[in-house]
Parts: structure tokens; sequence; C-alpha cells
């Protein structure tokens, strides 16, 4: 067993760092062969990464969905008084929220929004389609609030009123 002054590349022969890691696991846990396992150990990540990846963009959506919901609640208990004395207090909570959903259709999905020169001044009907979640109207209605301070209302699936907040 290696002590505290001693190195994996002190004596005749040298080994690798992973080798002298190796050596050290397998002196501290009494396991012979560790190498094996943590080869068996990696090849089985490597093999369910992808499970994984297709898991992790809807936990992300739905953490995002549960962290907006989170912080309208603190933005209202925050600005309860301030609501007797001005106009619109949720002006910040949708700037807030506008930049926080656009910040990760950006990210997450390169999402951009081209033609917004296109939408008339007064009202207008946008028509689009959505897959099985409505995160690409969560993001066209974030960058739009974003570039021209508008807002879309929607006709929507029963889905999406099923969503909580």
């Amino acid at each position: 067993m290696t002590g505290g002054n001693e190195s994996c590349t002190a004596g005749p022969t040298s080994m690798s760092y992973l080798t002298c890691l190796t050596y050290i696991l397998e002196e501290w846990t009494g396991v012979e062969h560790i190498g094996d396992y943590l080869s068996y150990a990696f090849y089985i990540l490597w093999l369910l990464f992808p499970l994984v990846v297709v898991f992790v963009l809807p936990g992300v959506i739905v953490i995002l969905f549960y962290v907006s919901i989170l912080l309208l609640h603190i933005y209202k208990r925050k600005n309860e008084i301030k609501e007797a004395y001005s106009h619109d207090v949720w002006v910040g909570a949708r700037e807030m929220l506008a930049t926080l959903w656009d910040g990760h259709g950006r990210i997450w999905h390169g999402y951009e929004l081209h033609g917004v020169e296109n939408i008339p001044p007064g009202p207008g009907l946008v028509v689009f389609y959505h897959g099985a979640t409505p995160v690409d109207y969560i993001y066209f209605s974030a960058r739009l609030h974003i570039m021209k301070k508008r807002r879309c209302s929607v006709v929507a699936d029963h889905f999406v009123f099923r969503l909580p907040g």
C-alpha cells in the first residue's frame, strides 16, 4: 500500500495516472481487477446515454414550468402592497418570465423568430403547429414580448390548461 510520502511514479517502473488511480482504488476497496468493473460501468453509461438524453429535455421543461410558477408566486407576494398603487404590477413578472423562456429557447433549441414585422399593429391571428407540449408557443410569446412588447392570446388544446400554474 502506498504511504503518504510514496507515489506511483517512485520506483523502477512508473505508472500512468489512471493505472495509479486503479491501483489505489484496488488497495483501498480490497477488490481485485477494479479496472474491469470500471470499464464495464463506463460502457453501460455510454450505452444508456441516449436514453438519459431523451428524458433530460422533458425534465428541464417541467422544471422550468415549476420555476416559472414559483417565481410568479414570489413576485406576487413581494408586490402585494405595490398592487394597490400601481396600474399593472405584472409588467416586471412578464419581463422576467419572457427572458427566462427566451433564453431557454435560444440556448437549448436555437429558437429564432422571423417575420415579426408582418404582424399588423392591431389585432392579428397567428396559426402554428405545436408538438406534444406547447413549448413553442411559450417561446413565441416570450420572443414577441421581448421584441415588440406585445402580448398575444391563445386558442389552445385542453392539454395546455391542464398544466399546473
